[in-house]
């Protein structure tokens, strides 16, 4: 059974599971969803990065082939001319020696390729870039390089005991797909899906919203953030209980007021200031 009671984190973001994902509500009451992505998309976005590091390696081992013979066929003669023993007996020790770093060598750069591409893509290797996935930390915050690392190292484990039988039967099991990289890091992989239009904003009465006179140097400090908090404000009100949607209003007009030196507004007038501002927006 699973826990759907809100958590809180350090930051005052509030993180809400869900059965198809995970509800963020920041501070500022913002509302964000993240669509957990379902074990299909997970392994397509895996056979990809799968496909790419196979063709990494073949580059690499075909490097190495060029260099290899000579260093190979230097160092076998500096250990047959100082270990006792059947040369044979000593080739065939030396082969299962250069087997197990190749192996090893393939598990370090298949680990190392995965935290490059999601420290360096936000959580996106080339596989989830054409899935349309991202790997964030619970409840949404970006990865960092520990989380990055844990999940990865321990992807060894959820390989066991041959293809990814461990990792995909964790993410069967698991409400939000995680496989034992993602529980152990805090780990979650999301779908980047289009988001819906926006819907348009609510109207307002044209006296109430042009009882505000606002002066050239209030318009003039009406930059893209501020009319973006004006727009996602209104939009956001009306999906909010009364009580959660005053103290939204309350937050963005407070911020937009200090912004462009407009003195406080009154409560019951703060739905009818933002229209007011967006309207002096399009005037100017």
């Amino acid at each position: 059974m699973t826990d759907d009671r809100p958590r809180r984190e350090a930051d005052g973001n509030e993180t809400i599971a869900t059965g198809a994902g995970q509800v963020v509500r920041s501070p500022e009451l913002v509302a964000l969803e993240l669509p957990v992505a379902g074990p299909t998309t997970r392994m397509l976005a895996y056979v990809i990065d799968w496909a790419v590091i196979l063709v990494l390696e073949m580059g690499l081992v075909g490097l190495l082939f060029l260099a290899l013979p000579a260093s190979a066929r230097a160092l076998f003669g500096w250990l047959v001319a100082r270990l006792p023993g059947d040369p044979r007996e000593l080739a065939d020790r030396f082969m299962l020696v250069l087997v197990v770093l190749f192996v090893l060598l393939q598990v370090v750069f298949e680990t190392f390729y995965f935290v490059f591409c999601e420290m360096t893509t936000g959580g996106r290797s080339v596989g989830k870039a054409v899935v349309g996935l991202r790997v964030v930390r619970d409840g949404g915050f970006a990865l960092s390089l520990r989380d990055s690392l844990v999940r990865n190292l321990l992807r060894v484990v959820d390989l066991l005991p041959g293809g990814y039988a461990v990792g995909l039967m964790a993410m069967v099991m698991s409400p939000e797909t995680k496989r034992l990289g993602d529980l152990a890091a805090g780990t979650i992989v999301v779908r980047l899906d289009r988001p819906m239009p926006a819907p348009p904003l609510a109207a307002v009465a044209p006296d109430s919203a042009g009882a505000f006179r606002f002066e050239r140097g209030h318009v003039e400090r009406l930059g893209r953030n501020e009319l973006a908090l004006v727009r996602q404000t209104l939009r956001r009100v009306a999906t909010l209980s009364p009580e959660r949607a005053d103290e939204a209003l309350a937050r963005a007009v407070t911020v937009l007021c200090a912004r462009i030196g407009h003195a406080p507004v009154a409560p019951e007038e703060r739905a009818a200031f933002l229209h007011a501002l967006l309207d002096a927006a399009r005037a100017r």
